[in-house]
């Protein structure tokens, strides 16, 4: 069989395989039939027996162990002894024999036979100690302290930086057991009292000497959010948006790799925490934090519309490039992840259904100087005077200007439909900030005024769904 291909040997291969296949499969190999050895004529029956009591000396070697037996010459026992004879050995060892071979062991090298053994184990043992989370500022509460003059407590207080303070260690345990996020107790545990990115911008804006309620309340005692209609929208679409920003910025890096990451507390400033949505790693531009915003105001446009019809975006075009307004909320947040992440930029990502924009923020050092100064000078004259005797908290609930709902009286009269879409909504009956307190909306789609402050209306808490 020849050819230039050389299919022609294959296929004479494997019609010679098929022939001799079919020809032997009706033979079967010894181990397929049972044994059939001829017993020895000297052999009548063989009984069976537990393997250590066979003795498989040969004729020849019987016949030598007796003549040097007659001899009275004494041998070394053979590794195949009957059961029950004697030992060349009268004394049984015991491991204080062992002592000096076990010294020049544990002198000399790292014998793994010493770990299991009660007088050496212990210098082996793992020298790495479990990190343990740092206790959470909550449990400085002091109830000693309760009545205490603002400038007694605050001078307290500063006793307090050590048991702020935590190590790298500790920083990375949290990180690591908050990745879950709000579906982590460690999460609300560690964020309590701690000024976070996503609620820096409030906190500066706010009055130290007469903070607003909503504000203190928001950073010592962090809850799970009630789930609105944008908050879902945003937690629904996050990963979607993630993708987003995978696909469309993965050519344009080498080895890009995006990664979810928990609570991140910088030992330098451990009165500040971020939680970024991501961190970001690739060759060519390092280490960065990602920071995703899903629109629902306008899920349904593109982000250029947002930007040219509406002053309150957080973006706008400057020299035909979208940049984060500095003046925005969004801009504190992300300087403070930056920096508490010690990343060398962020990647701001604004998502809808029809558009994905991505901006790079920089550090800006001058605006994160003044920024964590502010903070810190909140978390020392407010945070901790909260967390410690709950001072804000406690003067706002005996406040006496406070008043039970039945008693406020509708401000206008209910208006027709043409009348509501020329209507600017107010907040509250005292048309005050948003900042100044926690806030409940009307149930009532006719109302002028929609939400309302809980000390306005008299309430200490969010009423349950029932209500």
């Amino acid at each position: 069989m020849a050819g230039i291909a050389e299919s022609c040997t294959h296929i004479g291969a494997l019609l010679f395989k098929i022939e001799a296949a079919v020809r032997i499969r009706v033979t079967k190999t010894v181990t397929d039939v049972p044994a059939y050895w001829m017993m020895p004529t000297n052999v009548d029956k063989v009984q069976a027996e537990v393997g250590y009591k066979i003795d498989f000396s040969t004729g020849a070697a019987k016949k030598k162990a007796l003549d040097k037996c007659i001899r009275g010459e004494r041998s070394m026992p053979s590794i195949r002894t009957r059961v029950g004879s004697r030992s060349l050995c009268e004394h049984k060892p015991t491991l204080s024999n062992l002592s000096p071979l076990l010294q020049i062991l544990h002198t000399h090298s790292k014998a793994v036979c010493l770990s299991g053994m009660e007088d050496y184990y212990h210098h082996y043992a793992d020298p790495v100690k479990p990190v343990v989370v740092p206790m959470s500022l909550l449990h400085l509460r002091d109830k000693g302290k309760d009545g205490c003059e603002l400038s007694v407590l605050q001078q307290h207080c500063e006793s307090l930086t050590n048991l702020v303070a935590l190590t790298e260690a500790q920083a990375a345990a949290v990180e690591v057991q908050t990745r879950q996020q709000h579906r982590s107790p460690v999460w609300f545990t560690s964020r309590a009292g701690r000024i976070t990115a996503s609620n820096v911008h409030a906190v500066v804006s706010t009055s130290v000497t007469a903070p607003a309620m909503s504000i203190v309340r928001k950073v010592c005692y962090p809850k799970k959010t009630a789930t609105t209609a944008a908050i879902k929208w945003g937690i629904d679409h996050e990963e979607e948006a993630r993708q987003a920003y995978v696909k469309l910025t993965a050519t344009q890096h080498e080895n890009l790799n995006v990664e979810k990451c928990g609570f991140i507390i910088n030992p330098s400033f451990p009165e500040v925490g971020a939680s970024p949505d991501g961190f970001i790693n690739c060759t060519c531009c390092g280490k960065g934090c990602l920071e995703i915003k899903c629109t629902f105001k306008y899920q349904n446009n593109f982000i250029m519309q947002a930007c040219a019809g509406d002053s309150n975006f957080c973006l706008q075009l400057t020299d035909g490039e979208l940049n984060l307004k500095q003046t925005h909320k969004y801009y504190s947040q992300v300087q403070t992840q930056i920096f508490v992440t010690g990343s060398k930029y962020c990647d701001f990502v604004v998502w809808s259904q029809k558009d994905c924009v991505v901006v790079r923020i920089l550090p800006n050092m001058a605006f994160w100087t003044t920024l964590l100064a502010k903070a810190q000078n909140f978390f020392f004259k407010v945070s901790l005077p909260e967390l410690v005797a709950c001072y804000y908290t406690r003067a706002a609930s005996t406040a006496p200007n406070a008043k039970p709902l039945t008693e406020i009286q509708p401000s206008c009269t209910r208006p027709g439909k043409q009348t509501r879409k020329n209507m600017t909504k107010m907040w509250c009956l005292c048309k005050g900030p948003e900042e100044q307190d926690d806030m409940v909306a009307c149930d009532n789609e006719n109302c002028a005024i929609q939400w309302f402050h809980f000390r306005c209306v008299g309430l200490t808490q969010a009423p349950s769904a029932s209500e």
